[in-house]
């Protein structure tokens, strides 16, 4: 999954500019809104995970008041980056107020951008649920990890994890086509999933139970859907027979 971001930018040019840069860049754009009514449309039915927006829109300073608007209301709000020409301080004062978590200047540079893009998420979880390794890192948001792989940040999904475990102080998350390596414990990392979706089966292993083909009980393995098999130990096959009923 890619991050997805929704921009606001009457200019035409500019707008399809920015648009081509983050999509190379690996991000998704869900829309392009020139206007205040469709970007408050458009972040409220798409749910985008970041907003760049300029300032001034036809003229009129929308730009800040769409940023007002979604301030209103803490549980829908997501982060929102100013990406505009204007540089007096008026303008930027105003803005201001509205705790953007970046204020850009036109034209953009596509690295200076994507750097923002990262912390301004970094800054809108406020830190929480940022697993720092030397590999890569994760940050938990609804639903779904940000998770550093190389110079990019993948959208990971839970319904997309199939398993995870554990090999000493790092911990794998695999999904179907790729893996990931963090720095934290299963026991962290348990506390940030849904435990009626995923379930311990090894002192080193969980599972997605959505995933699950069919479980081995005679030689204690799980097969995915994927084909790919995880083991069960003996005292978690006994905890997993207690917790879900198994038809004979």
């Amino acid at each position: 999954m890619k991050i997805r971001i929704l921009i606001i930018e009457d200019e035409t040019l500019q707008a399809q500019s920015l648009k081509e840069a983050l999509e190379e860049r690996g991000y998704e754009v869900t829309a392009i809104a020139n206007n205040l009514k469709d970007a408050l449309g458009y972040y409220y039915a798409q749910k985008p995970d970041i907003v760049i927006v300029d300032v001034y829109l036809n003229g009129k300073p929308d730009g800040i008041v769409f940023a007002q608007r979604i301030n209103e209301n803490q549980f829908t709000l997501k982060p929102f980056a100013f990406l505009t020409s204007s540089i007096d301080r008026k303008t930027f004062e105003l803005a201001r107020i509205t705790n953007p978590y970046c204020y850009l200047i036109k034209p953009f540079n596509v690295l200076e951008l994507e750097f923002a893009i990262e912390l301004a998420i970094e800054k809108f979880m406020g830190m929480q649920g940022v697993f720092s390794g030397s590999q890569s890192g994760a940050i938990l948001m609804d639903g779904f990890f940000l998770i550093k792989k190389r110079d990019t940040l993948v959208k990971v999904s839970f319904n997309c994890i199939e398993y995870i475990y554990v090999e000493g102080k790092y911990t794998s998350i695999i999904t179907k086509d790729e893996s990931f390596l963090v720095e934290i414990s299963l026991k962290q990392i348990q506390q940030k999933l849904p435990d009626k979706q995923f379930i311990q089966i090894h002192r080193n292993h969980m599972v997605n139970l959505n995933v699950i083909k069919r479980i081995h009980i005679s030689d204690s393995h799980i097969e995915l859907l994927s084909g790919k098999t995880v083991s069960m130990s003996r005292r978690f096959r006994e905890k997993f027979g207690d917790h879900y009923s198994i038809l004979k």
